[in-house]
């Protein structure tokens, strides 16, 4: 049984965060953090896929002119039916492009992955990291972001690393080791803890 974040689930955590002697001032002090869920798994990947290595504001573009060319029907076929170049003018780099187009094979050989609901959270970055272009970053966000998983810590991205130099008043950034420790801390609510982490770094209006 995998706990899932749920309005129970997210009120435990807030009230076990608080109590921490590091983040627990933040979560005191600044407005719960929102987070939707979208279970969607191909819509889910491709956006990951497109957000990797690119700023927010970037990303969210490019993923925009990637809907408009799809005329908002984001699936497997659609994807395959377009020429590379046209993807390629959204704003996606040829690697993204093939990182879409294996993506969408996959979807359509493994019949859109059915079974990710039932897999443990290592069980479901493992199946996924297996596809060309997934690495360890973009499985932890889908289990955040799409499977709504409540204990990950993605200790590779990057906005995290930094906001936990600042709760933490270190001289320079984490590295992913040590930032996997200080974030044991947290657990099982470690999704929530990023959220704040998040927040604390984008600013309070900042959410998901």
């Amino acid at each position: 049984m995998k706990l899932e974040i749920n309005k129970t689930s997210f009120k435990d955590a807030i009230k076990f965060l608080e109590k921490d002697d590091i983040l627990g001032k933040y979560v005191k002090n600044i407005e719960p953090p929102k987070i939707n869920i979208n279970e969607d798994y191909f819509f889910s990947l491709c956006r990951y896929i497109i957000f990797q290595q690119l700023s927010i504001k970037s990303a969210s573009a490019t993923f925009s002119r990637f809907i408009s060319l799809l005329n908002n029907n984001i699936s497997a076929e659609q994807v395959l039916k377009q020429t590379e170049n046209k993807l390629k003018n959204t704003g996606m780099s040829f690697k993204k492009v093939e990182y879409l187009r294996i993506l969408s094979q996959s979807f359509i050989d493994n019949s859109s992955f059915v079974g990710l609901k039932k897999m443990s959270n290592d069980d479901v970055i493992k199946t996924l990291s297996s596809i060309k272009g997934i690495g360890t970053w973009t499985a932890e966000m889908f289990l955040i972001f799409t499977m709504g998983r409540i204990d990950v810590f993605s200790n590779k991205d990057i906005g995290l690393l930094n906001a936990i130099k600042i709760i933490y008043d270190l001289d320079e950034r984490p590295n992913f080791d040590e930032a996997d420790k200080l974030a044991k801390r947290w657990s099982p609510y470690r999704t929530i803890a990023s959220l704040y982490l998040w927040k604390i770094l984008e600013g309070e209006d900042f959410d998901w």
